[in-house]
């Protein structure tokens, strides 16, 4: 396949949906040779932060000298970046050779069972992520689940040097339970001895500490230590960013929020953890690549609009980028911006999936704004700008916007002083951005 095939090879297949389990993507990736057999990997999980960590610590390793592939989703800004290799984003024809070769092996094996054989998309990406991270010659591996961890096809890897649970919130409540304490148990299956985390409830502290398998039908609790990363402490922050203390080292990171002090402080535990395991990274590599780091679509301030989106912003006006989808990011956005933007004018523009907690997304963030468009992300689980506009129009005055590139300038182009792209991080894929991280 060339890339054009390959991506429209992999949306046919995205519109059977979500099916999740662990045995399909086993017998993919032995099919394949078993490619993640050959790589140190560290598996992160977690509703919020996921991503950020990911950033932190890929950006760390890479300091550090080594060569690193880093599996995320979804993508944002382009398909490719949901595989990273020593930073950038899969090229078109890798993406092509290596989905070609997925493919060739799903076919092979279609052809000889009755009923065939039927990976979804993401165990498909899954073992793009693996078999690319092995043929570029990746020395470590970081890994983000997709939807939870126990049956998410990341969780199918035979071998981790740990695992890394992020701040967890109620999230894909439908798939993973009703309480903090079910979720966090979900998210906790892809433990295998050790784990990193920061302070949480002891509802989900207590899951963490003691992540269970079904054996023969049976819960199984297994073996864990459980490493619980220090408190930052913020020293200063400003629009550059964040200096903060961590076990008396001070660091800098230019991501923005309180959030992200914590995310940095599980990628110090992390980075940490890692030297123990034998990986040489210096402290120096650790601030370096903390200031480093970036992460695209996170209460991100969008710098170089023009070369990257073809966005004209007005002298003195701000554009922000967030993909706050459930109730537990929307809160964290809520605090940024009264933090960072208090009794200025803002304009949100928002787009959100039907099947996440809209209500409580909504009733978080649009309170704090001026005027509001809704629009319709290009997913086939978005909700309708229509539909959107009738619960953020209790809130705030709102339109409905047609092309998210042409509702962004002309939000810019207005009255207000902030303009704010959240919700969804598919409503980002029409803008048109680089991808680079």
């Amino acid at each position: 396949m060339i890339y054009k095939e390959a991506i429209e090879y992999i949306k046919n297949i995205e519109r059977a949906g979500i099916d999740l389990g662990l045995e399909r993507m086993r017998e993919l990736l032995d099919m394949l040779g078993s490619p993640d057999e050959a790589l140190r990997c560290v598996h992160i999980a977690g509703t919020n932060g996921k991503g950020s960590v990911s950033a932190y610590l890929t950006s760390i390793l890479r300091e550090a000298g080594y060569r690193v592939g880093t599996y995320n989703s979804p993508s944002v800004f382009c398909y490719n970046e949901r595989w990273l290799v020593g930073g950038a984003p899969l090229g078109d024809d890798a993406v092509a050779k290596y989905m070609s070769k997925v493919a060739r092996v799903i076919e092979g094996e279609n052809a000889g069972r009755e009923g065939g054989f039927k990976p979804t998309a993401f165990e498909i990406e899954t073992a793009v992520a693996f078999e690319a991270f092995k043929e570029e010659g990746c020395d470590v591996c970081v890994i983000e689940t997709g939807l939870g961890g126990r049956w998410d096809a990341t969780n199918a890897m035979r071998h981790k040097l740990f695992s890394v649970i992020t701040p967890i919130g109620l999230d894909h409540c439908a798939y993973l339970g009703n309480t903090l304490g079910e979720i966090a148990a979900e998210k906790a299956a892809i433990i295998d001895g050790e784990a990193v985390t920061c302070a949480q409830s002891e509802e989900i502290m207590r899951e963490l500490a003691h992540p269970w398998r079904t054996v023969d039908g049976e819960k199984k609790y297994m073996p864990c230590r459980l490493f619980v990363a220090s408190e930052p402490t913020l020293l200063d922050d400003s629009l550059d960013g964040q200096h903060f203390l961590y076990e008396g080292e001070k660091y800098f990171v230019k991501m923005l929020g309180a959030h992200q002090l914590q995310n940095a402080a599980i990628a110090i535990c992390a980075a940490k953890k890692l030297n123990e395991k034998g990986l040489e990274i210096s402290e120096d590599s650790i601030k370096r690549g903390l200031f480093k780091a970036v992460w695209r679509g996170r209460f991100e301030i969008v710098q170089n609009a023009k070369e990257r989106f073809d966005l004209r912003v007005p002298h003195g006006k701000t554009l922000v980028f967030d993909g706050a989808h459930n109730p537990h990011g929307a809160k964290t956005l809520k605090s940024a911006l009264q933090n960072y933007f208090a009794g200025v004018r803002i304009h949100l523009v928002i787009g959100v999936l039907k099947d996440k907690d809209v209500k409580g997304i909504v009733s978080l963030i649009a309170p704090l704004a001026a005027r509001a468009t809704c629009m319709t992300p290009p997913s086939p689980r978005a909700m309708s700008a229509e539909e959107l506009s009738g619960i953020v129009g209790e809130y705030v005055q709102c339109d409905i916007g047609q092309n998210i590139h042409k509702a962004v300038q002309d939000a810019l182009d207005g009255d207000c002083d902030v303009v704010l792209v959240a919700g969804s991080l598919t409503l980002f894929e029409d803008m048109g951005g680089k991808g680079e991280r």
